[in-house]
């Protein structure tokens, strides 16, 4: 566990970042560009910087953790930023949900001073990470990881390390790929019921009593993974695929309603089934 740490952005994750490292004793160097937070990281026991490269310099480690991927390259390559104060041999960890390319901009130029990047989103919201339960979805060398393995279990539930660099960025988007699905899925099944002359509220209040929960938590029910890849299962009484998900989108069609992930899915589910030679009829 680092003695000694430098935190680039205390908005809600950050502070929940920052409560674990005080409680595990380490010494914070805390920066953001929002004094409000910065001044609430302060009295939570960290020394407020001034800018990020003064948070980034004279530590090892330094987690970086803002919102979008513009933030990142401004807080990482800005002016005043991480790299200019990171000391060679640093390790910076990119925490945000942002794209593969992004934390590539990042390291090359942290390479040139060399510093390591691991990219290391948190699959939590913030009082989750608050209370220690946060997973973080790495991505970097075998070596580097090990190293900073230690650190980053004293902070959190699971530390995932599924490849080389970005392999987290991959994960992070995946993985948030799979919530918001399901509730543009629940908007267009409350839209297709209201069309049809139901109560949506009461609908959704139904479908949730009979919810036999989402299908990332049993996917093996419905996958096996091949080659590395997904294989829906051949199940020829698969009436979901073969006819419902069909009617949904034929019904929707028929009240002039334009849901593209259902009309997405059906096309989908047919081409699983003719895949594997079924009339999905």
């Amino acid at each position: 566990m680092a003695d000694r740490v430098g935190l680039i952005g205390v908005g809600d994750m950050g502070q929940g970042l920052l409560a674990r490292l005080i409680k595990a004793g380490v010494e914070v160097k805390a920066f953001d560009i929002s004094e409000a937070n910065l001044g609430a990281a302060s009295a939570a026991g960290a020394e407020a910087a001034q800018t990020a490269a003064e948070a980034a310099s004279d530590v090892h480690i330094i987690h970086l953790i803002v919102r979008t991927d513009d933030q990142v390259l401004a807080a990482a390559l800005g002016d005043g930023g991480a790299l200019e104060g990171a000391g060679f041999g640093s390790r910076l960890l990119l925490h945000s949900t942002i794209l593969p390319e992004t934390t590539r901009r990042v390291a090359d130029a942290a390479a040139e001073k060399g510093v390591v990047v691991i990219d290391a989103p948190i699959t939590a919201v913030p009082r989750r990470v608050h209370a220690g339960e946060a997973t973080f979805l790495v991505g970097g060398p075998d070596d580097v990881v090990a190293e900073i393995r230690p650190h980053l279990q004293a902070l959190g539930k699971q530390v995932c390390h599924f490849g080389p660099l970005t392999s987290g960025n991959v994960a992070k988007i995946a993985k948030n790929l799979t919530n918001a699905i399901e509730r543009v899925m629940l908007s267009e099944a409350a839209r297709l019921a209201a069309a049809g002359g139901l109560d949506a509220k009461q609908f959704l209040d139904m479908a949730k009593s009979v919810n036999s929960g989402a299908a990332v938590t049993r996917w093996e029910r419905f996958f096996t993974i091949e080659d590395g890849q997904p294989v829906h299962h051949a199940e020829p009484d698969d009436i979901l695929l073969s006819k419902d998900v069909q009617h949904a989108a034929q019904l929707a069609k028929s009240l002039g309603l334009d849901l593209p992930l259902t009309q997405g899915a059906a096309k989908t589910a047919r081409r699983w089934i003719e895949s594997r030679g079924t009339d999905p009829r």
